[in-house]
């Protein structure tokens, strides 16, 4: 067996164990028995510390030695030697006996936060979160970093970017929307949004969305649709990738935007080749760039004229109180803007805020300039800060998020880059597709899956997102876009 059979055997053996832990962590948000945590906080351990030990391997860092030298390997197999390569270096940094250490802790915080968020008690889920803070800590200084310690932890999920570089990109944001958003307040007329209110039945939404997410092409012969408390996309191998879905019987939009989005996800998932899946490539060129997908699909399509064009007979389909109502009045209410306390709600002006004021927390927990029994406090400043409101409750706050209870440090920053990202590519997109609106009119999301597929998608991990922006823009990211998509849009719903 010559070097790169064996390299490719070695990743074809994590990705199972990738597989497995996928399923154990999927059942586990949504059928498990509330008693099985524990037992299942163990197995969920000990396989993430058996992927611990092959990612950093004498063997993986062996063949990577010799592939790092090799000239004849595809265009795949060389992306797959640079990305591989660098996990494998960072992670040679943590003992497996940490991983398991933490994986365990992992999975009992997330059952201690779905309890504490459901009872709004912070308290109760302050030690656990003590306990993922620590670990966010220790991983940082052992991965090692040249700026800030955060740095060490965003390069998990967005690689080349740093607290530094988020700032530079936050700075001209602030500038430019927080006095939009003033103006819209104040100056804008807002949309009568009165003809969303009413109760809707939860599982004529759960319909609702299913169609939804045939309508945008996610293809359910090789995914599902299942409730969740937060929802989240999962990839178990090629031919499954699952989405889940919340429903709030107030709100009629939440259970649809929230399908869009997470089949935002779905599709690029669904859109990687099998190929890449044994490469160590099937995880997406960053998770920015994979929010670029799902918030593209929620919000420049769902919340487009266009797509309430086609949508609003659908909708009626489903809730005959709309036969009457004009697509255009969906649209607008569908887009009013107002500062609220839950980030996954936000509208697409106020959504930067709140990860604006989740990196700020983050940054200072990990730099140790703010202990966890400050959040509370710290959380409900913030958001009097940047929306001028502040939450009721610790579940309408500083709870309000699963990330925490993951160890997701480092991940908030994905959610802002993502819109960002969107707003770059679907300058373009529209540039390349001129019919596109006339085509989410018609209900045909073909020709921008299509693009999607063949510019992004198809790419898997191949390109880290600066590399991937350019290959497809043709330039760095540039928040400018995001700025303009704004302010065109709002203005002219708001009638500035």
């Amino acid at each position: 067996m010559n070097t790169i059979e064996a390299y490719r055997n070695h990743l074809g053996e994590m990705a199972k164990y990738m597989s497995a832990l996928s399923v154990l962590g999927w059942d586990q948000e949504t059928y498990m028995p509330p008693k099985g945590v524990l037992a299942r906080s163990g197995v969920r351990g000990l396989l993430s510390k058996k992927m611990s030990e092959l990612l950093i391997s004498d063997d993986l860092g062996k063949y990577l030695a010799e592939l790092r030298q090799a000239d004849k390997l595809t265009e795949a197999e060389r992306a797959s030697v640079y990305r591989v390569g660098k996990r494998h270096d960072r992670n040679r940094a943590i003992p497996p006996e940490l991983v398991e250490e933490r994986s365990i802790a992992q999975s009992q915080a997330q059952a201690a936060w779905v309890a504490a968020r459901k009872a709004s008690d912070f308290k109760a889920f302050q030690p656990h979160l003590e306990k993922m803070v620590g670990y966010a800590r220790k991983f940082a200084e052992l991965y090692g970093y040249e700026e800030h310690p955060y740095d060490a932890l965003i390069e998990e999920f967005e690689p080349g970017m740093t607290c530094r570089k988020l700032k530079a990109v936050i700075d001209p944001l602030r500038a430019e929307l927080v006095p939009f958003l003033r103006r819209l307040m104040d100056e804008g007329t807002k949309p009568d949004d009165s003809l969303l209110e009413g109760t809707f039945d939860v599982d004529t939404q759960r319909r609702m969305s299913r169609r939804a997410l045939e309508i945008i092409l996610y293809d359910f012969e090789a995914g599902g649709l299942a409730d969740v408390a937060h929802p989240f996309t999962t990839t178990i191998g090629p031919g499954d990738v699952r989405v889940t879905n919340r429903y709030l019987e107030k709100r009629l939009l939440s259970g649809l935007f929230g399908a869009l989005h997470e089949g935002g996800h779905g599709l690029y998932n669904q859109g990687i080749p099998a190929e890449l899946f044994t490469l160590g490539l099937s995880r997406g060129s960053s998770n920015g760039i994979h929010e670029s997908q799902s918030r593209m699909i929620e919000n420049q399509v769902g919340r487009s004229l266009p797509f309430w064009k086609f949508f609003q007979p659908v909708l009626a389909e489903f809730f005959p109180q709309f036969r009457k109502t004009k697509p255009e009045a969906l649209y607008a209410a569908a887009n009013v803007v107002t500062p609220s306390f839950i980030r996954v709600e936000a509208d697409e002006v106020t959504y930067n805020f709140h990860i604006m004021l989740r990196f700020e927390i983050e940054a200072g927990l990990i730099d140790k300039s703010i202990e966890v029994a400050e959040l509370p406090r710290l959380w409900n400043d913030a958001m009097k800060r940047y929306l001028g409101v502040v939450p009721p409750n610790d579940a309408r706050g500083v709870l309000q998020d699963v990330h925490w209870s993951q160890g997701s440090f480092g991940y908030f920053p994905s959610y802002m880059l993502g819109n960002l990202y969107a707003a770059q590519m679907l300058a373009t997109i529209k540039k390349q597709l001129p019919n596109l609106d006339a085509a989410i009119e018609a209900g045909d999301l073909k020709p921008l899956v299509g693009w999607l597929r063949e510019n992004v998608h198809r790419y898997g991990a191949m390109y880290e997102p600066q590399e991937m922006m350019k290959r497809v823009t043709a330039e760095e990211l540039n928040p400018a876009y995001f700025v303009r998509y704004v302010k065109e849009k709002f203005g002219a719903i708001y009638k500035l």
